[in-house]
Formats: C-alpha cells, structure tokens, sequence
C-alpha cells in the first residue's frame, strides 16, 4: 500500500513512512500531553455510516488509525464511541508493538476514559484483557468490576475542573507526553473549546452518506473559529489522509 503525497508534493509512500516516526510528545507543553485527534469523515460531514466508522475510510483509513496509535503515550475515546465500536485491547499485533517499542514506549498505550456519569461500559473486551491499563476518571461512587485489565482510578476533586485538568493528570501522575482522542464527537467539541486540541489527523472519505449521521463536533457552538493549518494532505483510492496543526 502507498500514499500519493499531494501536499507538499513528493514520491509515494508508505503508511510507515507518512504515520511513524512523528515524535508528538516532542513539542507536549510543560503541563498537559500533546493532543492529536484522528477522524474520519464523509464528503457530507458525516462520521458514521449505518451508525459505525468502519464503513468510510477503507484500508487506508484502517492502516493509518492503528499506526497513529503507536505514536502516542495514551489513548482516549468517549464512552459512547467505547460502547459502540466495543474497543479492546489499542495495539492488537505483535508488529503494532514493535514500533512503539523501537520509539521508544511501551508496547501498549495507556487507555483514557472519561465519564461525569459513572455510566462506563465495563463489558467491552479493553477491560477483560490483561494488556490493557487503563486510566479511568469516574465520580467516587463507580464501582470497577474486577477484570483483567490494570486500570488506575481518578475521582474528579483529584484533577480539578474539565478537560485540562484531567490532561494534568495524565501528565503529572502517568507521565503522558502525547494523546491520540479518537472521539466521539461531544468529546471532540469539548476539548476544541478548552483550546487543547494541537493536531487533526482528518481522512476525508470519497464518501456521500446522507441521513442524520453522527457529524465530527456536535453539542455548542464553539466562542470562535479555530483556525487550522494544513501539514500534510496525502491521498489513496480518492480518499484524502489530511494532517491539521492548530499552532
């Protein structure tokens, strides 16, 4: 498989070559990890077809989520999209592993979940594997059933208010330099408006969906417009692999 490199123009290139190597955790600021959120999109905005992600994208799309996944410290994704696409453990081949060992980090990345609710779905297979270890931000009152996973519990009072003071936490208590956010969309929308989204990884798919399909940001309107600048824009098969940086 390669990429077309569009912008800035070049030769081909492996998903390797476009989606390893980018140390992120480089330019982390001194007291949060380094934010990157990857979507993947239709032509029309949507973020779903019949409900679910795997339908937009293809292979390419497949290939450079799980490759975006060895380059980060942790992982993040919101309940709903936990409880939908039934996650399990985030780097699922010995190879995966490989690259985030030669870079560097651990052979699996720590698992973020956030709920106000408690409302956490415990029975997805992340929490039943012995790999996983997970970082959970849950009110005092949830109860964590045993499982195989490592999971490390947080109570809101401990991090202080919103977002940020969850990715203080996962900065001063676990060490995290960067963080891949795979959605859902009200996730999304929150952390552009604490401002603490610094890269979007963006496949367009050459794709018309329709319907009232979940879109990328959802909930409030954001105070301002968030300017983006383009990175990268690579393209295979009429899909659009696009790489923003809000700095």
């Amino acid at each position: 498989m390669e990429f077309t490199r569009a912008v800035p123009p070049g030769p081909a290139a492996s998903p390797e070559a476009c989606y390893t190597g980018l140390d992120l955790g480089a330019t982390a600021p001194a007291d949060r990890p380094y934010v990157v959120c990857n979507f993947v999109s239709s032509v029309d905005g949507r973020a779903t077809a019949q409900g679910r992600t795997a339908l937009l994208g293809g292979e390419g799309d497949r290939t450079a989520f799980h490759l975006l996944r060895t380059q980060v410290d942790a992982v993040l994704a919101g309940t709903g999209t936990l409880r939908v696409e039934r996650y399990g453990v985030i780097i699922r081949t010995a190879e995966l592993e490989q690259i985030r060992v030669a870079e560097g980090r651990a052979a699996q990345p720590l698992a973020v979940v956030i709920s106000r609710s408690g409302d956490i779905p415990f029975d997805i297979p992340l929490f039943a594997d012995p790999r996983s270890r997970v970082a959970l931000y849950a009110p005092p009152e949830t109860v964590v059933p045993a499982g195989a996973a490592e999971v490390n519990r947080h109570a809101p009072e401990e991090v202080g208010e919103g977002l940020g003071g969850v990715l203080r936490s996962l900065r001063q208590r676990h060490g995290v330099r960067s963080l891949l956010c795979e959605g859902g969309p009200a996730l999304f929308t929150s952390l552009l408006a604490e401002d603490l989204v610094d890269e979007l990884f963006l496949t367009l798919a050459a794709t018309l969906v329709g319907g009232d399909e979940l879109q990328m940001t959802s909930g409030r309107t954001l105070p301002e417009l968030l300017a983006l600048r383009l990175v990268w824009a690579l393209e295979r098969e009429g899909n659009l692999f696009l790489r923003y940086s809000r700095r």
